[in-house]
């Protein structure tokens, strides 16, 4: 059963994609647990990330106070990782093949996309799901994707890329089935809004690390890249780690005109430490590029 929607209306001032020439728009990760005390002056926007629960804490009071209150302002919204279904905390799946449970997650990002629509924010970011023990089904879970999909409608919806490794709670290791590579994302290109470019996820792509799926992504999509994550990586399987400390060439930023997003793991901490790190470190690429 669908949840119900969300009819919530305020007044925003419209919100631009374009940047300033060529500096990179940059922003940080919140959640509605530390928006208000995360301090980095540096960045340009925010990105609101949703975390299994937090449906049932949103109101029409919250959803004000986070158009008000949120510094920078929240731009984009990420669509929470895990749901609670049937008593247990199961990662959220567009592509399951359990018909009940993925009807779930479709009404799960519908009203997610309720609230992008409360905030006036651009985007609301989407991980396909596929997610198994091993690589398999693969063509079913690509076309239970797009039934998810065409049921939901692209209006706002950004597809995020997938590591080939994927890191369950951060314990287990897990392997994508489905929107790794950039020939299963061009398959829902007239199904979404656009795509997020998670550069961390690129890189991670193959077990050995591939240095060129960012340009190759940017190059097949062009303008339909909407939005980017960044942190660096280490092949096979380390992801989320502080800009610099990795194997990742930033430089394909370099002619990218669309926001930010620095998603470096525990970057919220210390008043959002990580966060300003990862700013000061691009920037400083920025003036060598």
């Amino acid at each position: 059963m669908s949840a119900p929607r969300l009819r919530i209306h305020i007044a925003v001032n419209s919100i631009s994609l374009i940047g300033a020439g060529r500096i990179l728009k940059l922003g940080i990760i919140v959640s509605l647990k530390d928006y208000m005390t995360i301090n980095v002056p540096r960045a340009d926007f925010s990105e609101l990330l949703m975390f299994d629960g937090d449906r049932g804490r949103i109101t029409e009071r919250v959803l004000r106070e986070l158009h008000r209150k949120a510094r920078p302002s929240i731009e984009f919204i990420h669509a929470q990782e895990f749901i609670t279904y049937k008593g247990r905390d199961v990662l959220l799946d567009l592509a399951s093949e359990d018909e009940e449970f993925r009807a779930v997650c479709v009404s799960a990002i519908e009203l997610t996309r309720d609230y992008a629509a409360a905030l006036g924010v651009v985007g609301v970011v989407i991980h396909p799901g596929g997610i198994r023990k091993k690589v398999e089904n693969r063509q079913e879970l690509l076309s239970n994707l797009e039934r998810s999909l065409r049921s939901l409608g692209p209006s706002q919806l950004l597809l995020e890329n997938m590591p080939w490794f994927y890191w369950h709670r951060k314990t287990d290791r897990l392997c994508s089935s489905i929107c790794v590579s950039v020939e299963d994302l061009e398959r829902f290109v007239d199904l979404v809004d656009g795509f997020t470019l998670d550069v961390c996820h690129g890189y991670l792509s193959k077990p050995e690390g591939d240095p060129g799926y960012c340009s190759r992504f940017i190059s097949s999509f062009g303008d339909r890249t909407r939005h980017a994550h960044v942190s660096d990586a280490r092949a096979p399987d380390k992801e989320g780690i502080p800009i610099g400390d990795g194997s990742v060439d930033f430089s394909c930023l370099k002619d990218l005109d669309i926001p930010i997003s620095i998603e470096v793991w525990k970057g919220h901490e210390n008043g959002g430490a990580g966060f300003r790190m990862g700013i000061e470190r691009l920037r400083s690429m920025e003036k060598r590029w």
